[in-house]
């Protein structure tokens, strides 16, 4: 793997650690005659036993086209129809190669990690798009994914990740066990999907409410939010939000019931 130098504009940090490989695959179950996507096949390590679980469809996606002839011998699959292609995962439509909805693995970019994230989670026509996420991330935005009220984690990318999925923390990954070695811990998010809340409320008017609630983390939310919402104060008081609430104090259901309540006053 050494043969090709890991390139810094790609975030690449390949893990290594074959326990870690392992115990990753086996986090996600049974994968046998599932459709699986790969994101960032880098050197094959985690590839190579996505294979082993016997998928019907392997999809692996690789900026770098270094990796390319790395990757196609790794591929190369008598039982599994595999698919590899050299593109953006930002500009590139993954779904578009299946059928049936995927589980996407992903050793993701620290610099656009939550980007990624983004894109999968709000896919249009999202609904029933993948069936689960495996997806390592820096230990300090896992952490935040994960976060409840009242903590120093818990903000917008909580609130975001939480409305359209059920993240959980599955594990910590040593820093030791990437090559080149970053400076941080990493983690495996585990994502189900979570249909029914982001169906049932205004997506873009929740995405605004959590957003500038947070653009100022220690104001009270009725201070942030009422240049751009009349009766804010009316509103939250019929959402039994307390008047004095901060972003990082208010639940998950309260800023959807806040979103709902905004949403019908402008009928």
């Amino acid at each position: 793997m050494q043969e090709i130098a890991p390139k810094r504009k790609f975030g690449q940090n390949f893990l290594t650690n074959q326990s870690v490989v392992e115990r990753i695959v086996s986090t996600a179950g049974d994968l046998e005659n599932k459709c699986i996507i790969e994101i960032g096949g880098g050197s094959g390590n985690l590839t190579k036993h996505l294979l082993k679980a016997k998928p019907k469809k392997l999809l692996v996606i690789e900026i770098d086209k270094d990796y390319i002839e790395i990757l196609r011998e790794t591929l190369k699959s008598e039982s599994v129809e595999t698919i590899l292609i050299s593109k953006d995962i930002l500009r590139t439509d993954i779904f578009s190669y299946f059928s049936e909805p995927p589980v996407i693995f992903g050793n993701l970019p620290y610099n656009i990690s939550t980007k990624i994230l983004a894109k999968l989670l709000t896919t249009p026509n999202s609904k029933n798009k993948w069936e689960k996420l495996f997806l390592m991330f820096q230990l300090e935005v896992a952490n935040r994914i994960v976060a409840k009220p009242n903590s120093k984690q818990y903000g917008r990318l909580s609130l975001f990740s939480q409305f359209y999925s059920y993240p959980s923390l599955e594990f910590q990954i040593s820093k030791s066990s990437f090559f080149p070695t970053p400076k941080v811990e990493s983690a495996l998010v585990k994502f189900r999907s979570n249909n029914e809340t982001c169906n049932e409320y205004n997506n873009v008017l929740f995405q605004d409410i959590i957003k500038k609630s947070f653009q100022g983390r220690r104001k009270m939310i009725k201070n942030t939010l009422k240049a751009s919402y009349k009766n804010i104060v009316t509103i939250m008081e019929m959402c039994n939000i307390p008047e004095n609430s901060r972003p990082e104090n208010i639940t998950l259901q309260q800023f959807c019931n806040l979103a709902e309540a905004i949403d019908k006053s402008r009928i």
